[in-house]
């Protein structure tokens, strides 16, 4: 569900994350949106892709070293579900895949934290919902 593109400099780290805009559950939307609020004021840029449901699972990091596969990135994922993810340590390839998120970013939207502060009570209270079952979800 989620494709990170993670860049070292002089100025620090950057860390941009591309989620699905479309998702087939919204307490599940609403669980994980909860979270966008920590995530933006450490200064991680979300965009949420547009056009459809985004159900990759990427991460490159400084342009030499990516990760791809089935993953999600939490707890259950890492403890009950049979994921699998490939390492690659090859910056071809990792260009490439650093190309294909540049482009899925032209069809993303870009969440800030006033817009995320100012989302629905309904939202808001989906995301209260979930809290008993998040960690399952």
């Amino acid at each position: 569900m989620t494709r990170a593109l993670v860049e070292a400099s002089g100025r620090g780290v950057r860390v941009v994350a591309l989620l699905p805009g479309v998702i087939d559950n919204n307490v599940v939307r609403q669980a994980s949106r909860s979270k966008f609020g920590e995530l933006l004021e450490a200064g991680i840029e979300i965009y949420e892709y547009q056009p459809g449901l985004l159900h990759a699972k990427v991460m490159t990091v400084d342009g030499i070293w990516a990760t791809i596969g089935s993953t999600n990135l939490d707890s259950r994922s890492f403890a009950l579900n049979e994921e699998l993810n490939a390492v690659v340590y090859h910056t071809t390839v990792v260009g490439q895949l650093e190309q294909v998120f540049a482009e899925d970013l032209k069809y993303a939207r870009q969440i800030d934290y006033k817009q995320w502060r100012g989302r629905g009570f309904f939202s808001q209270f989906l995301e209260l919902l979930s809290l008993p079952v998040r960690e399952q979800l």
